[in-house]
């Protein structure tokens, strides 16, 4: 099914917690002066137009980016280089959103090597006009699942993969974690990010149980949940990331305690564990 197109949810409250603990870790992971390997398996078009039709039909940007745009230079340090990153794509008026692909390409270095998949037709076009910034990078009209079988190990011994679903099919809640317990037994050292929404349903425990069975991890779980009253959308977001950086954890706290208090104030909770 290629019918899901992110620019109905650019710059929600869940990009908002996915990108700000991205760009910590790749903040991270550019402090060694060594190269690494960025793959993102759902790389969507890469850049959003908030005045776009989609983005302005559901509104959705205004209760997550939206919400921090005025006040952001106000924000704890975590939240610094995500910023900085969307400044440069915007003057004071918030008009643009990047999705992954473009915060990586102003994160990483000449010497790391990008990677980004994305089978949508009209989403990998967008996609290919991205800036590269003479990096290497490389965009792919693939499936991002299967190039966690071809890609990995880089030979760079050191990688981030983001993977990035839209869960419109029922089965990518069993299929996307085993296609991450394999890639993680071909590359146990790498870091792994997983998102997946909280809706109204059993299927994130059935991702849940998938997840606990990769032997020997080394892992972090988020999840931050609106406490809204019951609809048929998604009510909450969550993370897996495996092998995080030793100071993420603490940086999540502060980045999540800051966030309740501009997503639905004092009814919103979150949970961090290992």
């Amino acid at each position: 099914m290629l019918s899901y197109q992110h620019g109905y949810h650019a710059g929600n409250f869940a990009d908002v917690i996915k990108h700000v603990s991205l760009c910590l870790i790749m903040d991270y992971m550019t402090l060694k002066d060594k190269p690494f390997f960025y793959l993102e398996t759902h790389a969507g078009r890469g850049l959003y137009s908030l005045n776009d039709a989609k983005a302005v039909k559901t509104g959705e940007f205004q209760h997550g980016i939206g919400r921090l745009w005025k006040t952001r230079h106000l924000l704890p340090q975590e939240f610094a280089s995500w910023i900085k990153r969307i400044e440069k794509f915007n003057n004071n008026t918030l008009r643009w959103y990047p999705g992954s692909p473009a915060l990586a390409i102003e994160a990483l270095r000449s010497m790391d090597r990008i990677y980004c998949c994305e089978l949508h037709p009209q989403e990998y076009n967008a996609l290919q006009e991205l800036p590269t910034q003479e990096k290497r990078v490389h965009y792919s009209n693939s499936d991002g699942l299967a190039a966690l079988r071809s890609l990995l190990p880089p030979k760079e011994k050191r990688g981030l993969i983001m993977i990035d679903p839209s869960y419109e099919i029922k089965e990518e809640y069993k299929r996307v974690p085993d296609a991450l317990h394999q890639a993680y037994l071909r590359f146990s050292t790498g870091v792994y990010v997983l998102w997946y929404p909280l809706i109204q349903n059993s299927y994130s425990e059935i991702l849940h149980a998938r997840i606990k069975k990769i032997p020997g991890l080394n892992k972090l779980n988020l999840e931050f949940n609106l406490n809204q009253p019951e609809n048929s959308g998604m009510t909450g977001t969550g993370l897996w990331i495996l092998n995080p950086p030793y100071v993420l954890e603490q940086q999540l706290n502060i980045m999540m305690q800051t966030l309740s208090q501009y997503f639905n104030p004092g009814k919103s909770t979150f949970h961090i564990s290992c």
